[in-house]
């Protein structure tokens, strides 16, 4: 005979363990076989749930196939690579005409961010006092005044 262990139901719900009933919120000793062959069983189900779907593979025929709406959504999240991708495409086919407007508003958005990262990785090489130079000379500029008082205060932490 299997020893008995106790069992507490953390659920909602009451749980059936062999012959025994644990109601939802209370303890009972149960044998220590159903146990484990629970625990087991539990994690085969938790093993199942954890594996994701693959997304899809991103292609251009695809990409180019989409309403042009959808088009417009999806710019940002391409990477610049498959961004290339594309205008490269629409440099040799006629764009519809929203997707058009869109194409260069997106370009500029990376351009600015490729350069806000640029500086915002020059700052943290810089020292206290090449900081200090930096919020002078910066003021005129908002954007890289914020990355020079971020990186500043990030460091005073």
């Amino acid at each position: 005979m299997n020893r008995k262990i106790p069992f507490y139901n953390k659920g909602k719900n009451d749980v059936h363990i062999g012959s025994v009933t644990v109601p939802a919120g209370e303890t009972r000793m149960v044998e220590s076989a159903y146990v484990l062959a629970r625990s087991a069983e539990s994690g085969r189900e938790e093993q199942k749930t954890e594996v994701p779907a693959p997304e899809p593979e991103w292609t251009l025929e695809a990409f180019v196939k989409l309403k042009q709406d959808d088009e417009i959504k999806a710019l940002p999240t391409l990477s610049d690579e498959q961004f290339a991708e594309v205008q490269a495409y629409y440099q040799t086919h006629q764009p519809p005409k929203k997707l058009e407007k869109a194409l260069p508003i997106e370009a500029e958005a990376r351009k600015a961010q490729k350069e806000a990262d640029d500086f915002a990785d020059a700052l943290k090489g810089m020292t206290e006092e090449e900081l200090q130079g930096e919020l002078l000379a910066q003021a005129e500029d908002a954007g890289r005044l914020a990355l020079v008082q971020a990186e500043l205060s990030h460091r005073d932490e």
